[in-house]
């Protein structure tokens, strides 16, 4: 059978809507915690503009606009209500409660309620790992995945922030992250060589609504492989995949267990922004940092122009043979895409 050509530069229009709504069901960081203080911060999310604002203990998200004249809530702040805080719109002074109730109407005539009409879509918002995360649907399919050495102090821990979006898709930036093929091309002299590029064994299996990847390989000594400086290093991946859109990469070497955590943001299906966490059980001196981050930052741009080039934007049904995975190399990626398509996230190209 003669594989199927490469669509145009962009998805169709069934595409585009497919992963939208396949994605909305899922936790997606929007925002750093430290960003959203006492003022109303704009965010994007699968398409779609909100406001996340902090109401007491709460952060509350609602769509960047007003019931009102759809003026953008996010040039508001937040205000006292009844006793109450409450998201005060720019243009004309309404204001919007925790749940997106209205709970003012400057203009409106004494005795007369508020109509219901008037209040938010108020979506859900939490705070974990640092981060804003926010649901569009009214219920999440997985709650998010675990991060044990987040919390756990013998972890020196470091973030990176990228302050450039990526013009990829949520899931390609996810699957690459997952790829371990493309180290020797890539990040040669960091985390392969291609004097040897064979790919390793992987061991792939589900468990806890994860994807799960393991197998030993050897790697240059260096920051990421237990802070060696010579030689090869034998370690053991196990990488997990909690949800279409995080992943967590442990590294265990003799030095010691590194660590990957990348939680990506669909801004929507051709642009996503990233959030990273990097923790370390070794070399854990505070004036180290800035050179794990460094390391880290040049990884980053290493990856950056390799996946932003990938074609079609988002992934294609197998049953397409646009691409052409090879077994047993790219079995990770085979199981991941498998795993999106009974996720209803795949569904056209």
């Amino acid at each position: 059978m003669a594989r199927a050509p490469l669509p145009e530069d962009r998805p169709s229009d069934e595409a585009i809507a497919g992963f939208r709504a396949g994605m909305r069901s899922f936790w997606h960081p929007v925002l750093a915690s430290d960003s959203l203080t006492d003022r109303p911060v704009a965010v994007e999310l699968l398409g779609q503009r909100l406001v996340l604002a902090r109401m007491g203990q709460s952060v509350q998200a609602f769509p960047d606009t007003c019931a009102h004249f759809q003026a953008r809530l996010s040039l508001g702040k937040v205000v006292e209500v009844n006793g109450q805080p409450a998201l005060q719109c720019p243009y004309h002074g309404w204001a919007f409660a925790a749940g997106g109730r209205c709970a003012r109407i400057p203009q409106l005539p004494e005795g007369r309620r508020i109509p219901a009409a008037a209040d938010l879509t108020a979506h859900l918002a939490r705070e974990a790992c640092g981060l804003v995360w926010v649901c569009l649907a009214e219920a999440a399919t997985h709650d998010l995945p675990p991060f044990p050495e987040f919390d756990d102090p013998t972890f020196r821990k470091i973030r990176l922030n990228e302050a450039e979006e990526m013009a990829t898709s949520s899931t390609r930036m996810i699957m690459g992250t997952l790829d371990d093929t493309h180290f020797p091309w890539v990040h040669e002299g960091i985390f392969g060589s291609q004097d040897h590029p064979e790919p390793p064994e992987h061991a792939v299996w589900r468990e806890d609504n994860q994807l799960v990847l393991s197998y030993e390989t050897e790697q240059p000594a260096g920051l990421m492989t237990g802070g060696g400086t010579e030689g090869a290093v034998r370690l053991r991946y196990t990488n997990y995949v909690g949800m279409p859109n995080v992943i967590r990469l442990v590294k265990d070497s003799p030095g010691g267990r590194y660590v990957i955590w990348l939680a990506t943001c669909p801004l929507d299906w051709n642009r996503t922004r990233n959030f990273w966490i990097f923790a370390r059980d070794y070399d854990t001196d505070p004036d180290r940092d800035v050179t794990y981050t460094e390391m880290a930052a040049h990884v980053r741009q290493q990856d950056k122009p390799v996946i932003e080039s990938q074609r079609p934007w988002l992934l294609p049904p197998f049953w397409s043979q646009v691409e052409l995975p090879i077994r047993p190399g790219d079995l990770p990626l085979i199981q991941y895409q498998k795993w999106l398509e009974e996720l209803g996230i795949v569904t056209a190209i």
